[in-house]
């Protein structure tokens, strides 16, 4: 197109030069035919002669920038170069191939990052599995060996790091399941299974140590405290305090979530030990074997 416009050019030189010496040759339509209008008329060509130029030499500098762009990986910005070149365009049919090539590219390259996202997908759940397995054993392997429940005695707070340990079994249980994976299915059955026999004869013994531990720190407040039932699930308060309902509410208010924690099912107030009558809230409804869920 450019030798083209180049010809055409050339021509319409020519035509100026035979035009100036002989009007009627070049103007033939023209009832008047005279220089100046020669003159004009070659303006007029020259102008749009180069209007087209300045044109094509845009679409030319978009392909050229578009083909770069592929070069370097940008096919989506070569694509939005080379959509920009209209279908009256001479180099729309070149522009469209390169559009073909830049949108092949880049369908390539995602099916690699997806590919590529898979096979790191994979190694990290390989990963998880593995370290899954070895947390799991190691649990296995230190609950077989005994594990020493002693060193948890004598304080609440060093109390409360046994129910830590108790949640940190049922943390690695719950994120093992969650890969559904057979070895590790048949691991966790095994620790879940130890963990609920350890929990249903420790909680108790907790309930107890609980009780001897807040009862101490209560006796000097005259208040008594004791827990009776079935794995020692009910905490009974024994005070003039709890004449008052008040009393009873704010109490209750303040210890509910420790008590929850030990899983005392119900506790009671009276106003005096060996009442018959008491108030009572009621608190965990579990089961001492439900796995752990807080890590307080």
């Amino acid at each position: 197109m450019s030798a083209f416009l180049g010809f055409l050019s050339f021509v319409l030189f020519i035509a100026l030069i035979v035009g100036l010496v002989k009007p009627t040759i070049v103007l033939r339509w023209s009832k008047n035919p005279t220089r100046l209008k020669v003159f004009g008329y070659w303006i007029l060509s020259f102008f749009i002669t180069g209007t087209i130029a300045v044109l094509m030499e845009d679409t030319q500098s978009n392909v050229d920038l578009a083909q770069d762009y592929i070069a370097e990986g940008k096919y989506e910005i070569a694509i939005k170069t080379l959509n920009d070149i209209s279908e009256e365009d001479t180099l729309y049919n070149q522009a469209q191939i390169l559009i073909h090539k830049a949108d092949s590219l880049n369908y390539l390259r995602e099916e690699e990052k997806k590919l590529a996202k898979e096979e790191a997908s994979k190694k990290e759940l390989e990963e998880k599995r593995k370290k899954a397995i070895e947390y799991l054993e190691t649990e296995i392997k230190s609950i077989n060996e005994g594990v020493d429940f002693s060193t948890y005695r004598g304080a609440i707070d060093v109390l409360q790091m046994e129910l830590l340990l108790f949640s940190a079994w049922a943390n690695i249980i719950t994120e093992s399941e969650k890969l559904e994976d057979p070895k590790i299915n048949s691991l966790v059955k095994q620790l879940r299974l130890k963990v609920a026999r350890l929990q249903t004869k420790e909680f108790p013994i907790m309930r107890k140590e609980y009780t001897k531990l807040v009862g101490n720190q209560l006796w000097e407040n005259d208040i008594d405290v004791s827990a009776n039932g079935t794995g020692r699930k009910y905490i009974n308060f024994s005070g003039r305090i709890f004449a008052a309902n008040k009393n009873k509410k704010n109490f209750q208010t303040e210890i509910h979530e420790i008590l929850t924690m030990f899983r005392f099912k119900q506790s009671r107030y009276r106003w005096y030990k060996g009442a018959d009558e008491y108030t009572y809230y009621n608190i965990y409804e579990g089961k001492d074997t439900d796995l752990v869920a807080f890590t307080k």
